[in-house]
């Protein structure tokens, strides 16, 4: 479904909207198995009146889940099709260039004409990150899913990581994770450099803070996933509620910026100046505010998924608590 909507995004000619949209399917299909794997695994009951009543419930969601869908794919299909002889659309296109000094028309929408709107969402993004941070500090997965998976038992003893052994994070993943290991060390930088890549043609071409962010946090949550969250706390110091604070921070910053000379809040300007090597270049103000959306949606990203990836150190970590105050007794 994901991908049919980047498709559908790119078709109508809004390719930044693929971008970010491939980018948050990643992100969520990880969100997914997190949630997943704290689940308590299904009780299945041999009792022939409860199976009935499950098959008929699921015809009923099924049914009730096609209609639904079925009816919002056609209302969008008629909305996104039907003539629009009121569009806004050439307004922000004949003002892109001359009056917000880009031509992704989506960016300068997002970072120049509606950036009010763009910095309260980033807003709501980090509020929404640190809520979700504090509602997981009490939670506690249930005791049928604090066992370690099969597939991560089969290791040797003899290969110590963090999946085997929680508390000893002194050795990368081996075993079968050894490939992993390796090819998510090597692609780190590589993200890194697409992330930059995606930023920085931003305000010209299909990229920009949003989706840069979501491809560097992918970039680190697979660091988490295959060395575990130990291994990389121990050698990154990450800290995401300060990414937040700085991106929100920034991006007032700069609002506030334009007030000092006189103009509205917010208000962008461009800067052109030459280089020798380079030649002329254009630097907008908004430059400034995208990279307070990078460094928001990079922080309230991480901070959501590794805040259930830390369920897994609370639940190794509760043995040797209970232990601990059986001996002090």
């Amino acid at each position: 479904m994901g991908l049919v909507v980047c498709l559908t995004f790119a078709w109508f000619s809004a390719p930044d909207l693929a971008l970010t949209q491939l980018a948050v399917e990643a992100v969520t299909t990880v969100l997914f198995l997190l949630g997943l794997r704290w689940l308590p695994p299904r009780v299945v009951r041999d009792d022939p009146l409860l199976r009935q009543r499950a098959r008929w419930r699921r015809r009923r969601d099924f049914l009730l889940a096609g209609l639904a869908g079925g009816g919002l794919a056609a209302l969008s299909y008629a909305m996104l099709t039907r003539t629009a002889p009121q569009s806004i659309s050439p307004f922000f296109i004949g003002r892109s260039l001359p009056e917000g000094g880009g031509t992704n028309v989506v960016n300068v929408m997002l970072v120049d004409f509606r950036a009010f709107d763009t910095l309260g969402e980033i807003t709501v993004l980090g509020i929404v990150g640190l809520t979700v941070y504090a509602l997981l500090r009490r939670f506690r997965p249930p005791g049928e899913s604090v066992e370690v998976p099969k597939q991560q038992r089969a290791i040797p003893a003899k290969a110590s990581t963090d999946l085997v052994k929680p508390r000893d994070s002194g050795d990368p993943a081996r075993g079968y994770l050894l490939v992993p290991a390796v090819l998510v060390r090597l692609l780190l930088p590589v993200a890194a450099v697409l992330a930059l890549h995606l930023f920085m043609r931003g305000h010209n071409e299909p990229g920009g803070g949003f989706v840069a962010g979501l491809v560097m946090a992918i970039a680190f949550i697979a660091q988490y996933m295959v060395g575990g969250t130990r291994w990389v706390e121990n050698r990154m110091n990450l800290q995401p509620p300060r990414w937040i604070a700085a991106g929100l921070l920034l991006a007032l910053s700069t609002g506030l910026g334009s007030l000092a000379f006189g103009y509205p809040f917010l208000t962008t300007h461009t800067a052109h100046f030459t280089l020798p090597v380079l030649g002329e270049i254009h630097l907008p103000s908004a430059f400034l505010f995208d990279l307070g959306v990078f460094a928001v949606v990079l922080g309230s990203t991480l901070l959501l998924l590794t805040a259930i990836a830390h369920q897994s150190l609370r639940s190794h970590r509760r043995p040797g608590r209970a232990a601990a105050g059986e001996g002090g007794a």
